[in-house]
């Protein structure tokens, strides 16, 4: 048998394995998949994304978040003690 003969049903071969490994890992049954938009109603608010990092604050998020900070003396009390601020 010629040498380029033998590589290709080789590379075939090896394609046909790859190929059935991709399609055994795929789920049996797509519809199991994702939730449906009625199961989405309701419940609390995302804390990360999808890819699991946290998700962004707003701008009004932050902003509320100085304003408590500000008037529970929290602020007051970080630049102090740990930013040594005035």
């Amino acid at each position: 048998m010629n040498t380029l003969n033998t590589v290709r049903i080789a590379v075939a071969c090896s394609a046909a394995l790859f190929a059935g490994l991709a399609l055994a890992d795929s789920p049996a049954d797509p519809s199991q998949g994702a939730p449906s938009a009625s199961q989405d109603v309701g419940g609390t608010p995302m804390t990360h994304s999808a890819s699991g990092a946290p998700m962004a604050l707003t701008h009004a998020q932050v902003y509320q978040d100085l304003l408590r900070s500000e008037q529970s003396g929290e602020r007051d009390r970080l630049n102090k003690d740990i930013y040594h601020g005035n």
